[in-house]
Formats: structure tokens, C-alpha cells, sequence
């Protein structure tokens, strides 16, 4: 499994890089970096494993903290109209706790009052391409795809059992961009990535109002929800995330014309 995802993450940074330089070498381009921080809680968070396991949730069971995050996205803009960009976002939960009922996960069964310590995670690893179709004096809305790496799952400790549950798997998204200047210094940001199917889906949205503070840099704050899941005959979990953030992005202009 971790040589799969290592052969799925190298394929996205070649092609990445593939169309990178192709585009860098005929076209202007802006390549730039965006760090996004701030704190994220649970909504939802209900899993069950097992063809006869427990359902049980992450935030009521265990009551999970508000609990910091970090994104890291680079990427750039070609022709002010082609955006590429890469996302690792990686996001963990630890939590201990004590049940107040036992609860069957894929045939063990983890008794009630005894110490228990989870672990969720759900990172992800993006490349995302997006075309601005609409542009306007002060209005800009791009269409685009994402190919979506996830590696997440959980697992659950006591002092008598081990239960572990984590996977990659793949997954396209469609993505949307907006952008509305309101001045020349600010402005609000939408960008939303999803999938639904009859078994499952994956939505991650954001919203906030940007502020250019120089040529190069520029920052904002919003909001983000992150939520999904998967329906399957042995496994069952949907998760609903809200975070609170902040981000900086710095841009590298690059014109042909340029020295």
C-alpha cells in the first residue's frame, strides 16, 4: 500500500512538473505559494467497520478538541487564464477517552470504561487545473478538474486490542473558481472542489475576503468545510469539518519580456 501511494504521489509531481516547464518555456507565467493556518472542529464524524460493526461517532463519543491545521499549495497561472497547483493538506485527530458502551469494530470488541485512544487521519494530495472561462473588469469564474490522493483512515487502542484501518485510494474532482475584486486592494475568493456518486462524496469549499498588500503578496480569511464519506457494504464513514483561516500567498512574477 505505501508503495502504491508513493507511485500515485510521484505521478502527480511529474506531470505536475511535465506541464510546469512545457508551459514556462512558451507562455508568461506567475508561479506562486499559498500557506493557509488556522483551526478546524468536528461536525460529524460517524464510522463503522465491520459487515456487523458499531456505529459510533468521533465527536460524540469522544468529544474530539478544535484542533490546528496547515495547507501548502503551489502552483502557477498561465496566460492569466490556466491555473495548475499542487495541495498537500495533511490533518490529524488524537483523542482519548473512555466508552460508555462497547463498540464491535472489524470483529473485535472494545469494552466500555477501559482508556481507548483514536486516531483519524485524512490527508490529502491534490493536482488541480483550472481554466478561467468568464473574465470581467472586476469578476473572474474558472471551471477546471482535480485529481485527489487520500490517505486517510483510523485506528482504535485499548490496552487488551489494536484495530487499524487506513488505505490511499484516488479519486477525481470537479473545481470551481471565483473571484470578485470589490476594490483594487480587496476582495472575496470562492474555490470549491466535489464528487458525489450513489455511494459516497467529497466536498471541499472555501470562502474569504483577500486583501493585496504588495505586488507579490496577498492574504486572507475564511471559511472552509470539508465533508464527505463512503457508504459500503463493510465500511460506512462521513465526516463534516469546519475551519477557520487565514493564508498568505507570495507570487513570482515571470514575463518573457521581462530581464
Amino acid at each position: 500500500m505505501n508503495h502504491l501511494f508513493s507511485k500515485l504521489v510521484f505521478r502527480c509531481i511529474y506531470w505536475f512538473l511535465f506541464i510546469y516547464l512545457n508551459c514556462n518555456l512558451s507562455t508568461n507565467a506567475q508561479t506562486f505559494i499559498n500557506l493557509e493556518s488556522g483551526v478546524f472542529f468536528t461536525n460529524i464524524n460517524d464510522i463503522r467497520n465491520g459487515n456487523n460493526g458499531t456505529l459510533f461517532s468521533l465527536k460524540n463519543d469522544f468529544k474530539t478538541p478544535i484542533s490546528p491545521f496547515l495547507r501548502l499549495r503551489a502552483g502557477y497561472l498561465s496566460n492569466g487564464k490556466n491555473h495548475f497547483s499542487l495541495l498537500y493538506a495533511p490533518l490529524k485527530i488524537v483523542e482519548t477517552g473512555i466508552l460508555e458502551k462497547d463498540i464491535l469494530v472489524d470483529g473485535k470488541n472494545f469494552k466500555a470504561n477501559i482508556p481507548i485512544e483514536v486516531v483519524y487521519k485524512f490527508n490529502s494530495y491534490r493536482f488541480t487545473y483550472n481554466r478561467i472561462i468568464i473574465s470581467k473588469d472586476n469578476f473572474k469564474f474558472g471551471l477546471g478538474l482535480s485529481a485527489k490522493i487520500r490517505d486517510a483512515g483510523f485506528s482504535l487502542k485499548n490496552t487488551e486490542l489494536l484495530s487499524e484501518n487506513f488505505g490511499v485510494g484516488l479519486a477525481p474532482l470537479i473545481n470551481l473558481l471565483a473571484n470578485w475584486d470589490i476594490s483594487k486592494k480587496m476582495g472575496v475568493d470562492f474555490f470549491g472542489e466535489f464528487i458525489a456518486a450513489s455511494k459516497g462524496r467529497a466536498i471541499d469549499l472555501s470562502l474569504s475576503g483577500r486583501y493585496i498588500f504588495t505586488k507579490n503578496l496577498q492574504g486572507n480569511i475564511g471559511y472552509r468545510l470539508l465533508e464527505g464519506g463512503a457508504n459500503g457494504t463493510y465500511r460506512y464513514n462521513f465526516i463534516q469539518l469546519h475551519f477557520i483561516f487565514v493564508s498568505l500567498s507570495y507570487s513570482f512574477n515571470k514575463n518573457k519580456n521581462e530581464p
